[in-house]
């Protein structure tokens, strides 16, 4: 059923974005370390090393981009290959809604462990995770309206 869908793309975008986020807290803090003790760094290689880590840190956001871009395009497949009966729009559309209301606390929960201050200024590397799951309930209403359209109103073969 596409509704499940929806469900398990609001939970694992949260999912991968936090997990990004800690990723790019802990690695720029273990790289900067690194980097700052003398008994390390000494050669140029080392150096190199880490400031590369550093660089390849920022990518985690456009994998975050290529997962939310993906979810979408595979509910479309989805949606379209999977046959659903007129009936069963109302409880694909309750739980969409359902949904938006848990997206909601997600949300929150996200900007919650963003601004703490032991992270600091690490939400300025991840701008487009930061920019999807603060206004997830509205991804998620977006793609779940998505999802109703392409799994009811395409043609039937009768």
């Amino acid at each position: 059923m596409a509704a499940r869908d929806i469900i398990f793309i609001a939970v694992t975008l949260f999912g991968v974005g936090i997990l990004g986020f800690v990723v790019v807290f802990a690695g720029n803090k273990m790289a900067d370390g690194m980097l700052n003790n003398t008994e390390i760094n000494q050669s140029a290689p080392t150096r190199e090393v880490f400031t590369i880590m550093k660089t390849n840190l920022n990518r985690v956001d456009s994998i975050f981009l290529g997962f939310f871009i993906g979810f979408i395009l595979s509910l479309i497949i989805t949606g379209w290959f999977v046959g659903g009966h007129a009936v069963f729009m109302f409880i694909y559309f309750i739980v969409v809604f359902i949904m938006v209301v848990v997206s909601t606390v997600l949300s929150y929960v996200w900007d919650q462990i963003t601004t703490a201050s032991v992270f600091g200024v690490t939400i300025a590397s991840v701008p487009i995770t930061n920019h999807v799951l603060s206004i997830l309930p509205v991804y998620v209403a977006v793609i779940g309206l998505i999802g109703i359209f392409v799994m009811f109103a395409k043609p039937t073969a009768d």
